[in-house]
């Protein structure tokens, strides 16, 4: 796989044996995933199945009176999408890439055939199916307990750690269309972390100035998901 990329930079595939690794090396290939791309549609069947290295994949619900809601966002800790080859088949929700970035994509018809005859594989995707459940159930409590500047605080962390940098393409409409409000109302928000000097912000281009003291600020949904995340699927197993 000639390419600046290692696998290992995707979680998922990090915690796989050596052995289960160079099963699946042949199968992959590096993509760049374009911000604002769907992925797929609600309802549609992946022929292709993403583990992302440097870019972020929000899946959201769209209502009949076309307002959405965020539901989770995928990045390096894992794929989209485990339903797909675990037997779900298509899932309700919308995917796009939120921020540009690579992803290692395989067919998904590979990926099943490969997860029928590896237990290790098979049981380290029920894991992170588990971890993910953990992610959907935190983003309920989070929008209705905590303050905007407490999920914008929460959102830009983890879209940092989803981009393996502290400086990253993210666009207010983007960020509005995930938490489910008005974009001003993010504009108002980023405007004010930003007085504080928590972030640096122009023209779609966010920085993180201050991690610790964005962490301070966020709620401990942030610290709830990535702790499962590294509970189920640490680089430890």
């Amino acid at each position: 796989m000639p390419h600046r990329h290692n696998p290992r930079q995707n979680h998922l595939l990090a915690v796989l044996h050596e052995q289960e690794l160079e099963t699946l090396l042949p199968h992959l290939q590096v993509l760049h995933l374009k911000a604002g791309d769907t992925l797929a549609e609600s309802g549609q069947n992946l022929e292709q199945i993403f583990f992302p290295i440097d870019s972020a994949i929000s899946l959201f619900y769209r209502l009949e009176n076309g307002e959405s809601a965020g539901v989770a966002v995928i990045g390096n800790e894992g794929m989209f999408s485990v339903a797909q080859v675990l037997g779900g088949g298509a899932i309700p929700y919308w995917a796009i890439v939120e921020t540009s970035g690579h992803a290692l994509h395989i067919p998904a018809e590979s990926l099943k055939q490969i997860i029928g005859r590896s237990d290790e594989l098979h049981n380290i995707l029920l894991l992170y199916a588990q971890a993910s459940l953990t992610q959907v159930a935190q983003s309920v409590v989070c929008g209705r307990h905590h303050s905007l500047i407490q999920q914008l605080c929460q959102h830009l962390l983890m879209i940092g750690d989803k981009s393996l940098s502290d400086e990253f393409r993210l666009t207010h409409e983007a960020i509005a269309h995930m938490l489910g409000v008005r974009r001003e109302s993010i504009t108002e928000a980023a405007g004010e972390l930003r007085d504080q000097g928590l972030i640096a912000y122009n023209r779609g281009h966010v920085k993180v100035l201050d991690r610790p003291r964005m962490e301070k600020i966020c709620c401990e949904c942030y610290d709830v998901v990535r702790e499962e995340f590294a509970r189920l699927l640490g680089n430890d197993r």
